[in-house]
């Protein structure tokens, strides 16, 4: 058997592999002995009679049994004879195959990913540093007094005011449209900052037991409910019950009810501390993703497309899968949106390809700067996790063996120190300061 191996530029590799007269004929003859077992040759049992007598029956209708032996055991010969490694098990193209002249077949195959990295320290980033206010403190204890809320039930005369709690029959329809059947029930909080604008307004000064049905106009944006947003909607609600909310005030009692705190200094100090490492932990992150985004934009990466295309599956169906969506076909589901496949393909292609490009960049960085996890980080990953899950880490430990998922949560803890290391290398300028609703916006990518 000889060989020849060509490396391409797009993370591909031809192959071209001969084999002589002999060679085949041994491949005929493995594929006989295979064959034996099944074939019906009157006067013996399966797999009793001669090797020669199985030949003359089957002759060269082993052919591709044969070429599949003979190539199979190739591969097992050249794999470690090839500088640049399959990444999966090629598909040959037999051209020739000849008991008396021999054989040849070719094959492109994929290779492993390769990255060239940039020099971290030319990487520039600006971390944000959150500041709480006062302000921010007292937005969050008064959250905490709404969870303290208490609620007293109405008179039936009594009417609905601007805070109020209501329970609510209703049903609604698009303007020229029939009302559906039924009604729906629910809880309504008047004054809730989601509620849309101008929309309690139809409700104020009605009394329990009333039903009233009234047009409203869904704002040109919405996002709480993007399905309404510009609509005329026709609304009948009927007011079941009425309740008055109450509120504890903001003190020693109020702080001590909570979680128990000494007086309400101590718990906006605890409050404030907590907001800061909520967003300390947060902020960090978001230029940890940043500098990876700098970094995989300096990068040279060469990828195989096979590798890219299996990818977006899985993010198409990981999609599926968060949103609750029936199972379905990537070209079914840009169907049922309108639009081509190759437009759906794309978008999701481009979120697998970032995938590969940052999975691939922190193993390299690992490789390149020897990062590794000893059994002591090992375990205090897995000890961090556990606490993160809310459960003992030995059940986390013997839920990973079981899910045989051993693989991933090293990776994840490599990446999480790799990450560290990066945040240490990069160029960092001067830190700018950030409110909490900057963050917020920083967070959510609006900004």
């Amino acid at each position: 058997m000889e060989f020849t191996a060509k490396k391409n530029n797009n993370a591909s590799c031809d192959l071209t592999i001969t084999f002589n007269a002999a060679e085949v004929e041994v491949a005929y003859k493995k594929a006989y002995e295979r064959a034996k077992e099944k074939v019906k040759i009157p006067g013996f049992r399966p797999g009793k009679a001669p090797l020669d007598m199985v030949e003359k029956v089957l002759g060269d209708s082993v052919i591709d049994d044969a070429a599949n032996v003979m190539l199979n055991q190739a591969m097992a010969d050249l794999f470690d004879k090839l500088e640049h490694k399959p990444i999966r098990i090629p598909q040959f193209q037999v051209e020739s195959f000849d008991r008396k002249t021999g054989a040849k077949a070719k094959a492109t195959y994929d290779t492993k990913p390769e990255v060239i990295l940039p020099k971290l320290k030319k990487i520039k980033i600006q971390p944000k540093e959150i500041k709480i206010t006062d302000a921010d403190i007292q937005k969050e204890l008064e959250g905490m007094q709404k969870n303290l809320a208490r609620n007293s039930l109405k008179e039936e005369g009594d009417k609905i005011e601007a805070t109020d709690l209501l329970e609510i029959n209703y049903k609604f329809k698009e303007d020229g449209k029939d009302f559906p059947d039924a009604y729906q029930t629910g809880k309504f909080q008047m004054g809730a900052t989601q509620n849309p604008p101008g929309f309690e307004d139809n409700l104020l000064g009605m009394k329990m037991n009333e039903e009233k049905e009234f047009n409203f106009r869904y704002p040109d944006s919405f996002p709480q409910a993007p399905e309404s947003a510009g609509k005329t909607l026709v609304y009948i609600v009927k007011v079941t019950a009425i309740y008055k909310v109450t509120y504890p005030d903001i003190n020693d009692d109020f702080a001590s009810e909570v979680d128990g705190s000494a007086n309400l200094q101590e718990l906006k100090d605890k409050t404030k501390k907590q907001l800061e490492e909520i967003f300390v932990s947060a902020l960090k992150k978001k230029a940890i993703d940043e500098a990876y985004t700098d970094i995989i934009k300096e990068s040279k990466f060469i990828i195989p497309e096979s590798l890219i295309k299996e990818e977006t599956e899985g993010v198409f169906h990981n999609f599926i899968h968060e949103f609750g969506l029936p199972h379905t076909t990537l070209p079914d589901y840009a169907k049922r949106l309108g639009k081509e496949e190759a437009e759906v393909r794309e978008s999701f292609g481009k979120a697998a390809e970032k995938r590969i490009q940052t999975y691939l960049l922190k193993h390299k960085i690992g490789e390149e700067y020897k990062i590794t996890i000893s059994d002591e980080e090992w375990e205090e990953g897995y000890e961090k996790e556990a606490g993160t899950q809310g459960i003992l880490t030995e059940s986390l430990k013997k839920e990973v063996q079981k899910q045989k998922a051993e693989t991933f949560y090293r990776d994840k803890f490599l990446f999480d120190k790799i990450d560290e290391f990066v945040y240490g290398e990069v160029d960092k300028k001067s830190p700018k300061s950030v409110s909490i609703e900057e963050a917020e916006k920083l967070l959510s990518g609006k900004e």
